[in-house]
């Protein structure tokens, strides 16, 4: 029996297609979480040369939370990243695993699925260079030709951005105009 979508190519195809959603589902949620629509800065980055806020006595419960609220999302990134990469990696281990699959096709995964290893050590190793720049937290995105790295902070300074974007060069070796830092407060 001949399927109609799932021939020699089709498989590749559809794998393709699914990282794509995938990856532009999550980069949207990211998107409403850096950016509110309601019209309030509290959840976007804040404007260049704002300070910090400081904390009233009695606020401190209120802004112990606003702190545990922003290292979350470098949590809930980290781990719908992770749960994307995993639902990609099975896929690409289905297609170099079926026999049916060609020959140029389960090369391709393979290739993918070496990719995607290679990615994850990069940011991996970005994220606790940043980390050890002073920064509370960080998170990045590498893929074959940009990266994004998310910076909790709130004020990115342009040497800051430098520094950042230096490292990321240094650890990516990609060039610097494909590399963007966002603060993230």
């Amino acid at each position: 029996m001949k399927t109609i979508f799932f021939g020699k190519s089709g498989i590749w195809i559809a794998v393709m297609l699914t990282g794509i959603a995938l990856v532009a589902a999550g980069l949207y949620q990211l998107v409403l979480g850096l950016y509110d629509t309601s019209g309030s800065r509290e959840a976007g980055p804040p404007a260049v040369g704002t300070q910090a806020e400081t904390v009233a006595p009695g606020d401190r419960k209120e802004k112990g939370n606003d702190m545990k609220a922003k290292h979350e999302f470098f949590v809930e990134y980290r781990l719908e990243r992770d749960r994307i990469r995993s639902q990609q990696i099975d896929l690409l281990r289905e297609i170099v695993n079926n026999q049916n699959s060609s020959e140029e096709t389960r090369k391709e995964a393979n290739r993918r699925l070496l990719a995607i290893s290679q990615a994850i050590d990069t940011e991996m190793k970005l994220e606790n260079l940043i980390r050890a720049e002073n920064f509370k937290d960080a998170v990045a995105f590498v893929q074959e030709k940009s990266a994004t790295i998310i910076v909790q902070t709130p004020v990115l300074t342009p040497l800051d951005k430098n520094k950042l974007t230096e490292i990321a060069v240094r650890v990516t070796g990609l060039q610097q105009e494909n590399i963007v830092v966002i603060p993230k407060v």
